[in-house]
C-alpha cells in the first residue's frame, strides 16, 4: 500500500476479480485503531484505490475478508458494532470503490461476527457469521443477499450444534 505502516495487516485478505487485485488491511488506522481499510489495484498493480468505511470507527477490522465478483466489492467489517459488540457489518462498493452500501443481518447480536466470510457472485452475497447463536454458542449461521443488499435468507446447518462455526468460510459458484 502507498501509506503502508507496521501493524496494518496489509493483506490479511485478498481477491481476485472483474480484472481488479482487492486486499484488505484490517488494522489500517485511519479512523480509529484497527478501524481497517481495503485497496483496490489493477492486475498490474497499478491504479490504487483506498476504500474506507463512510461510518468506520475504531476496532471494526474492516477488510478482515474481501471478494470480488458481480462488478461488485464485498468488505467485511466483523467488529462493527451497529447490533451489539463485534456483531459485524459488511459493505457493498462498485468497482471503482463508490457506491457504498451496508448490511446488516436482520438479528445480527453482538460477538455475531457477521462479515466474517463474504462471497459474491452470480448476482448473490454470501456472509459468513460463524458466531452466531441459533443453534448453540457459536453454532454459526450463513446470510445470502441480492447485490442491493435485500432479499436476506439466513441459513443454519440442519444439525447444527455449539461450536460448530458454520459460516467460517464461505462460497458462490455457478448456477
Amino acid at each position: 500500500a502507498s501509506d503502508a505502516a507496521g501493524g496494518d495487516s496489509f493483506g490479511n485478505s485478498v481477491a481476485i476479480g472483474n480484472n481488479k487485485l482487492v486486499v484488505g488491511s484490517p488494522y489500517d488506522d485511519d479512523d480509529g485503531s484497527n478501524s481497517g481499510s481495503v485497496y483496490v489495484y489493477n492486475l498490474d498493480g497499478t491504479g490504487e484505490v483506498k476504500i474506507t468505511a463512510s461510518d468506520g470507527a475504531q476496532y471494526d477490522d474492516f477488510g478482515r475478508s474481501v471478494s470480488i465478483g458481480s462488478n461488485k466489492i464485498v468488505v467485511g467489517a466483523i467488529g462493527d458494532d451497529d447490533s451489539g459488540s463485534n456483531s459485524g457489518s459488511v459493505y457493498v462498493y462498485n468497482l471503482d470503490g463508490t457506491g457504498e452500501t451496508k448490511i446488516n443481518g436482520s438479528d445480527t447480536a453482538a460477538s455475531d461476527s457477521f462479515g466474517y466470510s463474504v462471497a459474491v457472485g452470480n448476482d448473490k452475497i454470501v456472509v459468513g457469521a460463524p458466531y452466531d447463536d441459533d443453534d448453540g454458542s457459536s453454532s454459526g449461521s450463513v446470510y445470502v443477499y441480492n447485490l442491493d443488499g435485500t432479499g436476506e435468507v439466513k441459513i443454519t446447518a440442519s444439525d447444527g450444534a455449539q461450536y460448530d462455526n458454520f459460516g467460517f468460510s464461505v462460497a458462490v459458484g455457478s448456477n
